[in-house]
């Protein structure tokens, strides 16, 4: 922005042909990117049109957002498109584990970023698993050392746990009754918490995890875990995500079943990733850059998601610039499609009610008046 007076020699050249998008997403990328204030004055031209306006969609929620997604992407390979053809793109990794799991299922090939965690492996999600994982084996010392940090015991009183199973002959789990911590209140919380995990194995998982929460207190450390890590990787967030995947389960055996699948599953994928360009694209907007494919879906167009809750909350403080650079990733995402650009509104995001994105206010108007 600064250049001219940095260099005050200099001619600009504006760079206004767009050689990759139709007509109907270069216009409408247009409309979204205008909005920000803090730019270079210009209106990307494309070089053809194909009369295809960009499609917004209203999926219940995540489940039913991939389930559509996967739907669509079959329908098109059997007319004649190839897997490499599309490309669905999100905000944060969070965002993809329905998608993922839905693609997982099928016999669609897909790959994604190698940086990409597996949803079932984050630190708050592996924390409620370890829970489920020792109230159907007593005596899980991996399942343990994962849930003591969020007892706030040290996981270097697991050693004496085990001394204490062998030498009393009782379960791991059992141990944790008589742990010594030199806590009063903390050792009574640990005699509560033991019939509580226990009772988890009896009830279905999203019980099971609002039991986790509410019973054993695991809010608070979720809490206190949160005030001190990455504002963009909220463990609420992904407490709620959980509870969405939860509901298709019955059984916690089966859900933890699931949850070793898919995070196989996520290291098998990256491994193909290599040898395998002919596949569906799963990608963060900030990794697409630079791509361009003939389909792409915007997943989870909604406030809170993109943009972030964190630029909102910067908003609201005063501070602009994070909010304009989230639209200009929602800029990016369009540009990336050549042909077809399909845009995911939830109505429910991890179970709340969600709202369009503001950046694409001006499309839904023009949709809803028929344009």
């Amino acid at each position: 922005m600064d250049f001219e007076k940095e260099f005050p020699l200099t001619t600009v050249v504006k760079l206004e042909q767009n050689y990759r998008s139709s007509h109907e997403i270069t216009a409408s990328a247009n409309q979204v990117i205008i909005q920000n204030k803090k730019r270079r004055a210009k209106k990307m031209i494309a070089q053809y049109k194909n009369d295809n306006y960009p499609v917004l969609f209203y999926p219940y929620d995540e489940e039913e957002e991939a389930t559509m997604l996967i739907t669509d992407i079959q329908e098109k390979i059997k007319h004649g498109f190839m897997p490499e053809d599309f490309a669905i793109l999100y905000r944060t990794h969070s965002s993809s584990r329905a998608v993922f799991e839905r693609l997982a299922a099928s016999s669609l090939p897909f790959k994604l970023d190698q940086d990409a965690e597996s949803f079932y492996d984050r630190f708050i999600v592996r924390t409620f698993l370890a829970f489920m994982r020792m109230a159907i084996d007593e005596e899980n010392h991996s399942a343990l050392k994962e849930l003591l940090p969020s007892l706030f015991v040290k996981t270097s009183l697991l050693q004496d746990l085990k001394a204490d199973s062998i030498l009393n002959d009782r379960s791991l789990l059992e141990c944790l009754c008589h742990i010594k911590t030199g806590f009063a209140f903390q050792e009574g919380k640990l005699k509560k918490a033991v019939p509580i995990i226990r009772s988890l194995k009896e009830i279905p998982p999203l019980k099971a995890i609002e039991k986790i929460e509410q019973e054993i207190g695991l809010n608070d450390f979720i809490n206190k875990r949160g005030n001190e890590g990455n504002k963009l990787e909220k463990g609420s967030d992904d407490v709620r995500d959980l509870k969405v995947a939860a509901k298709n389960f019955t059984s916690i055996a089966d859900f933890l079943n699931h949850a070793d699948h898919m995070r196989a599953m996520n290291k098998e994928i990256k491994n193909l990733n290599k040898s395998n360009p002919r596949a569906i694209t799963l990608s963060t907007i900030h990794r697409s850059k630079g791509l361009e494919y003939k389909n792409v879906y915007i997943i989870g167009a909604v406030d809170g998601n993109l943009p972030h809750d964190h630029a909102l909350e910067e908003y609201r403080n005063g501070d602009a610039s994070s909010l304009e650079e989230e639209r200009r990733l929602m800029y990016v995402a369009m540009t990336r499609a050549k042909d077809y650009l399909y845009i995911s509104f939830l109505q429910k995001r991890r179970g709340r009610k969600a709202y369009p994105s503001r950046f694409l206010s001006s499309l839904i108007n023009k949709r809803g008046s028929g344009q």
